[in-house]
């Protein structure tokens, strides 16, 4: 046999085998596909890429480990599903319906989840990057350590919600409802908060620096050790707030209303409190040098073991019993501060 022959025997060889191998792998996802279709539970590891499952019942179904990227889910019913480790990068799970499901581990990466429901879900570790969360519903849901960072989820309810430890750098959570979540850890620079609702929420050990707070409501919230450097939170309402050992050198906090406030140990350095509404805040031991305290209310605060050198106190408000102190630190305006009787 001519050698020009054996080459071309083999050629054809090689072809017949890659198309048989690809008509099978073609006959496996239509199988997967019936399989999904008809309602099976037990679906775990399998490979549903790019199928076509809109409005598909996979409630209660083990997908644990499925390959999904590219499908189209879209109405589809997966309440209460177990998607541990699922890929469904570049998946189409609008209006889908997944209350209570866990996707912890997944890979939403590049996921539309428009009109998605997800409340009470379970999303630890789970990767959103650059996801469409477009009116999402997580109310309720588990997001420890999740990858949040540069979503806009603006207006969004979260409140109560599990957020420990989670990325959301630079995230849009302008207006939204996170009262009482839990937030301790998490890394939420540049992130806009602008009119949240934080009242209760924890945030403890966050940073926070060059996040946008104006006008957040985050009265009687937890900020212990957190960092808020350089953030912006102009008019924020944080009656009661903790703000215990917090890092907040060269903060806005300019209208700020922190009556009551605890900030024993806080690191003010250099921030901006004009015209803040202090009273009765415990400053004890904490660092205002070079701060910005125009006009600010300091009736009834405690002071003791707080540092003010080169502090700006123009016509701040300060109970007389504090004048010895600020007296021997060298305040800037001393001669027109408002003492208290």
């Amino acid at each position: 046999m001519k050698k020009r022959e054996l080459a071309m025997i083999i050629t054809i060889g090689f072809a017949a085998g890659y198309i048989s191998g690809c008509m099978q792998a073609q006959d496996q996802l239509k199988s997967n596909y019936n399989y999904a279709m008809r309602g099976d539970t037990e679906l775990s590891n399998i490979n549903l890429r790019g199928a076509n499952l809109v409005n598909a019942r996979l409630e209660e179904a083990n997908l644990n480990g499925a390959d999904m990227r590219g499908a189209d889910l879209r109405d589809a019913n997966m309440v209460g599903a177990s998607l541990r480790g699922a890929n469904l990068e570049g998946a189409d799970l609008s209006s889908a319906q997944m209350n209570g499901a866990n996707l912890t581990w997944a890979n939403l990466s590049k996921t539309n989840l428009k009109n998605a429901n997800l409340s009470k879900a379970r999303l630890v570790r789970a990767n959103f990057a650059r996801a469409n969360l477009a009116n999402i519903r997580l109310k309720g849901a588990v997001l420890s350590r999740s990858n949040l960072a540069g979503a806009d989820l603006r207006g969004i309810n979260l409140s109560g919600a599990d957020l420990i430890g989670a990325i959301l750098s630079g995230i849009n959570l302008e207006g939204a409802d996170l009262e009482g979540a839990e937030l301790l850890w998490a890394v939420m620079q540049k992130a806009n908060l602008r009119k949240a609702a934080l009242a209760g929420a924890k945030l403890g050990y966050s940073d926070l620096s060059g996040a946008d707070m104006a006008w957040a409501n985050m009265e009687g919230s937890d900020l212990k050790d957190s960092c808020l450097m350089n953030a912006t939170l102009t008019g924020a309402r944080m009656k009661n707030a903790d703000l215990s050992s917090a890092y907040l050198p060269g903060a806005n906090l300019t209208q700020t209303n922190m009556a009551d406030a605890k900030a024993q140990n806080a690191n003010l350095i250099g921030a901006i409190l004009n015209d803040a509404n202090c009273e009765r805040i415990n400053l004890q031991g904490a660092n205002l040098n070079n701060a910005d305290l125009t006009k600010a209310n300091l009736e009834g605060a405690v002071l003791e073991k707080a540092e003010f050198t080169n502090a700006d106190m123009k016509e701040a408000r300060v109970d007389k019993k504090w004048k010895k102190i600020l007296d021997k630190q060298n305040v800037r305006n001393y001669e027109v501060i408002l003492w208290i009787e």
